[in-house]
């Protein structure tokens, strides 16, 4: 099996046809999800209680050390920084400057685009294009464009006629022939970066053998409400997370916006992935399957606007969740091989799947547990819900430290009180989404279509 993905830009994957990857993603799905069940009904049936608790024990203790790895990893590199006089930006002393393509692909963003387009041309650094890929867009946004063009001679714009191939990967594809840089940056039509945006990123994706990295995402300042809050959180969170990954070698994740790429890396694999729902989750599964380190940058930041609605934030997270279990279906031989991927990071990735197997799961359990009371049989999911319990207690405790790290203007009382509305928020929108996305993954006729997050506009 060729996983290279080289044969034509964006239109191969796992090397399949498209019917035949969505059943094999079903069958693949179905399999996982009935092993594991299965086997948590042996374990409830068949364990005694000591033998239960000893396994449960050996699960946390597993679950917390991979937490306090993240932890101590990070606060070594901060102590170390400070240690030597300097600030932890921790950036390496590399001195790179290629030519850098900056893609933005857009649809209908005439609220945003100008601030963009004008922020991108502060930055200190002039080693680049901007090219603003329109995708077909029938508001006000071309005519911006134009205007823009004659008084930023190193604008670019790729006009997509009606009927192209839909989705973001697809139109980054149709740019990608027309960079001739040596780096490709992605960003979202309301992305907003400080000057020193490239002058922190580049020296991180120098070295040899680094395909990408990502700058960490925040959320703009001026925005304010409930729901904006919580992402910021959620943002907190991943830089978070995202940085302990990148320090112990683990599996760090393309977030879409402030994401710069090597050509030769993207070549490499292919280009983007036209099936893709998440472009950038399916680059970095590529991208690691065929060796190619992928980075983080806490140091350098892309502002980008929340969603202020539960309509789009659902819309939002159900593309996120279906994107996020079919790069893993589709990838899940080259992930597990130890000659791509070191043991760190397949654990890695083995840990964070967690997130979208542990709905599945209890939904299987409530089922069978709701038909075995029905029929006035026993119950049996104490080992799942223990876990679930243990689950969730330490995602509050990481909430907690991602909070008063990435996010210290808060108060310790305030940060307690907000990690536990955050996690609250969290639960009560992730689940019902990766719950949906199996069913869509195991009965749709074909993966859900990519759909672009609506931008209000304003000044970051």
């Amino acid at each position: 099996m060729d996983w290279r993905l080289s044969a034509r830009l964006g239109d191969i994957r796992c090397g399949f046809p498209q019917a035949q990857e969505l059943m094999r993603n079903r069958v693949l799905l179905l399999g996982l999800t009935v092993a594991a069940w299965l086997g948590l009904k042996i374990i409830d049936y068949f364990l005694p209680w000591p033998a239960l608790m000893f396994l449960l024990c050996l699960t946390v203790v597993i679950m917390v050390m991979h937490s306090i790895w993240l932890l101590v990893a990070q606060r070594r590199w901060r102590k170390r920084l400070l240690k030597q006089g300097q600030e932890p930006r921790g950036i390496e002393a590399e001195s790179w400057e290629p030519w850098v393509d900056i893609f933005i692909a857009a649809k209908n963003e005439s609220r945003v685009i100008e601030n963009t387009v004008r922020n991108f041309f502060k930055v200190d650094y002039n080693q680049f294009y901007l090219w603003v890929i329109d995708d077909a867009s029938d508001d006000a946004m071309p005519q911006i464009l134009e205007r823009l063009k004659g008084e930023f001679p190193r604008l670019r714009v790729v006009t997509r006629t009606a009927g192209s191939r839909p989705g973001k990967s697809a139109a980054l594809n149709e740019a990608l022939p027309l960079a001739k840089g040596d780096v490709i940056a992605v960003f979202d039509a309301d992305a907003y970066v400080a000057p020193d945006f490239f002058q922190l990123m580049l020296p991180v994706l120098a070295p040899e053998g680094v395909g990408a990295v990502q700058a960490q995402k925040r959320i703009y300042l001026h925005q304010e409400g409930f729901l904006v809050e919580c992402q910021s959180s959620e943002y907190a969170l991943d830089t978070y997370f995202q940085m302990g990954r990148d320090l112990i070698g683990g599996a760090v994740e393309l977030r879409g916006n402030g994401q710069l790429i090597k050509r030769s890396a993207l070549i490499d694999v292919g280009g983007w992935n036209n099936r893709a729902i998440t472009d950038d989750l399916d680059l970095t599964m590529r991208l690691l399957v065929n060796k190619w380190d992928v980075r983080f940058s806490p140091h350098a930041h892309v502002w980008e606007e929340g969603v202020t609605t539960w309509k789009s934030l659902i819309r939002q997270r159900r593309r996120w969740a279906e994107g996020s279990i079919r790069r893993y279906l589709d990838y899940i031989f080259p992930l597990n091989s130890p000659k791509r991927l070191s043991l760190v990071e397949r654990l890695d990735i083995l840990a964070f799947i967690s997130e979208f197997a542990i709905p599945a799961l209890m939904l299987l359990e409530i089922i069978s547990d709701a038909i075995s009371f029905a029929t006035g049989g026993e119950t049996h999911a104490r080992f799942l819900v223990l876990v679930a319990l243990a689950v969730l207690a330490i995602s509050l405790v990481n909430f907690f430290i991602a909070i008063r790290i990435y996010r210290p203007h808060l108060t310790i009382l305030e940060a307690l009180n907000h990690t536990l509305e955050v996690n609250c928020y969290v639960y009560a929108h992730w689940v019902p989404c990766v719950l949906i996305s199996f069913v869509q993954i195991m009965s749709g006729r074909q993966a859900s279509k990519w759909h672009r997050t609506e931008h209000v506009g304003g000044i970051g």
